[in-house]
């Protein structure tokens, strides 16, 4: 499958019908990394996957087009239309400013190539015009993804069959700290425990008083979910990068740290001292981790989408 890329920023690079986007990494997190451990950006998740074909990126920034096209090889645009009639391609990824989210899809939907689209968080500004959005793909049957790559990491899917399953039973309760911002940050915690939680209920603001750089609120949220609940705390990024998740559940606890990077699970056990109370076991269990290859899980599960796997 064809992919190209609209926002050739440092999460992206290659495009499907897609172009380059500014403040998201195309390409830039990983480009200068060993690419067998780290695959943290769309461009070398393509690269590396057997199922897809880089075919070109799209940028108004001439430099940036220009190291796209030395890095990968491929053909790099300065206006979409003209990409997407060269190259033609099947999946389009959209890395450009928010902002232009909406009138980059509208003209990607009219073209009878694509096949599925994968836009950076957020959608949209505007919940009116996300559902739009939502609405034009699905009328042109076209699959429609917003990259929260944490659900498609496989320690990620194995914690929401054990929470399917009954093995870690519920009710859940977890307390979350995301830095940087709701809408760059707290918005991907968010998405993840209504994985895990299932839809959300409802709702309560604790605190708002914060916004990172003066533009993404910070606030500090209670949100009820049909699982069970969670608090979402607002941290510094000024002074570090955090983004964690402790689980509680009568069955044990899960400890999600840095990101992502490593889960820990702890188990419920007797109290060696007290033999009326139970406590958390010692022993840790360490679950298998992909996340320094978290691009590479979104386009593996893509494959599997499209290939009805």
């Amino acid at each position: 499958m064809n992919i190209g890329f609209i926002g050739l920023g440092k999460l992206g690079l290659p495009c499907a019908v897609a172009m380059a986007m500014k403040g998201h990494d195309v390409m830039g997190y990983d480009i200068d990394l060993e690419s067998s451990e780290f695959i943290l950006t769309h461009c070398s998740a393509i690269s590396e996957h057997p199922n897809f074909l880089l075919v070109g990126g799209v940028d108004i920034n001439a430099r940036s087009c220009d190291s796209f096209k030395e890095k990968y090889s491929v053909p790099s645009y300065c206006d979409l239309h003209e990409a997407i009639r060269e190259t033609e391609p099947t999946v389009a990824i959209i890395c450009c400013p928010t902002s232009e989210h909406y009138s980059i899809l509208c003209t990607l939907v009219e073209n009878s190539c694509i096949r599925a689209i994968i836009c950076e968080k957020p959608l949209s500004y505007d919940i009116t015009e996300a559902k739009k959005m939502v609405e034009l793909c699905a009328k042109n049957r076209i699959l429609l993804y917003v990259n929260y790559m944490r659900r498609s990491d496989y320690s990620v899917i194995e914690i929401k069959r054990r929470i399917d399953s009954g093995e870690i039973a519920g009710p859940l309760k977890a307390s979350t700290w995301y830095s940087k911002g709701i809408m760059n940050n707290g918005s991907h915690l968010i998405n993840l425990m209504t994985y895990w939680f299932g839809p959300y209920l409802g709702h309560k603001i604790l605190n708002s008083k914060r916004s990172w750089q003066g533009s993404d609120p910070e606030p500090d949220i209670y949100i009820e979910f049909e699982r069970g609940s969670a608090v979402f705390l607002s941290a510094w990024e000024e002074s570090f990068t955090h983004f964690t998740v402790e689980l509680i559940s009568p069955s044990g606890r899960l400890y999600y740290s840095n990101g992502g990077e490593k889960i820990t699970w702890n188990g419920v056990a007797e109290d060696p001292l007290f033999s009326d109370y139970k406590v958390l076991s010692d022993k840790t269990e360490v679950f298998e981790n992909h996340f320094l290859k978290y691009q590479y899980n979104v386009y593996e599960q893509l494959s599997n989408t499209i290939n009805k796997q």
